[in-house]
């Protein structure tokens, strides 16, 4: 179980509690201390004793946030990914679970350098998208 308590107009504080205390003994979150300040954060699994936790940055004026993952004890977090995109319009964040692989999640990540065009990632760093990358993705489709 979850819950924020309200330490300023735009910083909450989150608290968990697990079922073996029978959700009576709640125990501040430790997030790394990097964490943007935020007013709101969605659970978004509790599965294979790790729970994923999106924490909106209000540093951004976009919907975006960042992933933390918890011990298997669902108390500390580490930072997993950055820069993880939320819907405006439905609220929902771009993080999806793949029903046939346990333990496997898909994320949208807004890149905040890409100017449009024709780039690709390629590792970590981006470069021009080439005839060659594009014929490449077409052969795999086929």
């Amino acid at each position: 179980m979850f819950a924020a308590k309200a330490v300023s107009s735009d910083h909450v504080s989150i608290y968990v509690s697990r079922a073996h205390t029978q959700f009576l003994d709640f125990k501040r979150a430790r997030i790394p201390a990097g964490a943007h300040l935020t007013d709101h954060f969605t659970v978004m699994d509790t599965e294979h004793e790790q729970v994923f936790l999106y924490v909106s940055d209000h540093t951004i004026q976009n919907s975006i946030g960042h992933l933390y993952v918890s011990d298997t004890l669902g108390y500390r977090f580490a930072h997993s990914l950055d820069h993880i995109t939320k819907g405006e319009r439905h609220n929902a964040v771009d993080f999806e679970g793949v029903k046939s692989i346990a333990g496997t999640y898909f994320a949208n990540r807004y890149d905040a350098t890409h100017e449009g065009g024709t780039e690709a990632y390629v590792g970590s760093k981006m470069r021009p998208l080439s005839e060659e990358d594009i014929s490449w993705h077409d052969n795999l489709i086929e």
